[in-house]
């Protein structure tokens, strides 16, 4: 009873943060080209580690449902040159294996930039991030076998690229790749994550006709200002596990900073540099459990692309360890961040914080642009 009282109260914050993913992709689309999407998935999981090997042989497939904004306007196209799509997409997966890795529900948000828009025959790429919720993550005494993900709430963020075919101003088909990651961002353990690749085909109706004009491009943003600045503070929590010397699970918090410079070298494109200072609480814990009693604080640089698209930026940030006296891991990790510019310079978003494979920790973002 208690189990189906915390998965009902999971999936109420799920039907919230999709009210909430609507109101932000919206607020500067109102008034664009809205479609609807369907599309069916099937693909394959991949064993990204030999303890997965065994579990990894089934075949997800599922469906999706789509609502997405066309920005083909001028207003929207003059200073990137590209039309884009932004929008909540939502997939309910089947992993193929009922009794050990269940089903997904998820949310996410996405911006899709599209490739020669305006030809019958025409590309895009999407890239999301959102909510899932699982409904057969580990047990210790009845599901051992799941080390995918221990959490009913887990993390999607997916990449993907689409070929589209236009059969009239309001219906459009297309077929596409697409690479998932779920994760709780090591919240609780055991956390492999999840890598599962699919091909899908569907089909979308814009409810509106629409006749998608090349963009019009002007060279603005070579004259405009060229560089950036942005610092955000961070927030998440990760548990301890229970072991011999500590019978609970111990909830700790992750606080941090990062501080950016960048440079725009396209209409999208920018190269950015920072230092972001963590405090780990988790990692701490984990040191005084080890007899270490290693302070929690992780300094390092970073650098690494971004995509800029209006009020959407997408971070791909390559950090080094200066300073993590109570981490033993990897000296080296990556930074996936999206975030949304709100008004004048107020920034929102969240990130997922991986060494190599391994994700470690999601958190959410706040801060201000200049």
């Amino acid at each position: 009873m208690v189990r189906d009282k915390r998965s009902f109260l999971l999936a109420c914050l799920i039907v919230r943060v999709t009210g909430f993913t609507g109101v932000v992709c919206a607020q500067d689309e109102l008034g664009a080209p809205f479609s609807l999407g369907l599309s069916g998935h099937h693909g394959f999981i991949i064993p990204h580690s030999q303890e997965l090997v065994d579990v990894s042989t089934s075949h997800p497939r599922g469906v999706e449902l789509n609502a997405a904004w066309l920005l083909a306007d001028e207003h929207h196209t003059r200073a990137s040159g590209v039309v884009s799509r932004r929008g909540v997409a939502m997939h309910l997966i089947d992993f193929g294996a009922p009794d050990l890795l269940g089903h997904m529900l998820s949310v996410s948000a996405f911006v899709e930039p599209m490739i020669r828009a305006q030809d019958r025959v025409h590309g895009s790429v999407r890239l999301a991030l959102g909510l899932a919720y699982l409904d057969q993550p580990y047990d210790p005494e009845t599901n051992p076998g799941n080390l995918f993900y221990s959490t009913n709430i887990s993390f999607l963020a997916c990449v993907n690229a689409y070929l589209g075919l236009r059969i009239n101003p309001q219906w459009e088909a297309s077929g596409g790749f697409n690479y998932n990651h779920i994760s709780n961002g090591g919240m609780k353990q055991p956390n492999k994550g999840m890598n599962f690749p699919t091909w899908s085909l569907g089909a979308s109706y814009c409810l509106r006709p629409v006749v998608i004009q090349r963009p019009i491009r002007d060279d603005a943003w070579r004259t405009a200002k060229r560089t950036y600045t942005y610092l955000v503070g961070s927030a998440s929590v990760k548990n301890a596990p229970a072991t011999d010397g500590n019978d609970e699970v111990l909830r700790c918090s992750l606080l941090g900073i990062l501080g950016v410079r960048g440079w725009r070298v396209g209409r999208m494109a920018g190269l950015s540099a920072g230092t972001e200072w963590v405090h780990d609480g988790y990692a701490e814990e984990m040191s005084a459990r080890d007899g270490a009693n290693e302070n929690g604080w992780m300094g390092a640089v970073m650098a690494g692309p971004e995509l800029l698209s209006g009020r959407v930026r997408f971070a791909l940030l390559f950090g080094a360890y200066v300073y993590a006296l109570a981490w033993s891991g990897d000296a080296v990790y990556q930074r996936y961040q999206l975030s949304y510019t709100v008004g004048r310079g107020l920034m929102v978003g969240t990130s997922l914080k991986a060494h190599r494979h391994v994700a470690d920790v999601f958190d959410l973002r706040l801060g201000w642009v200049w």
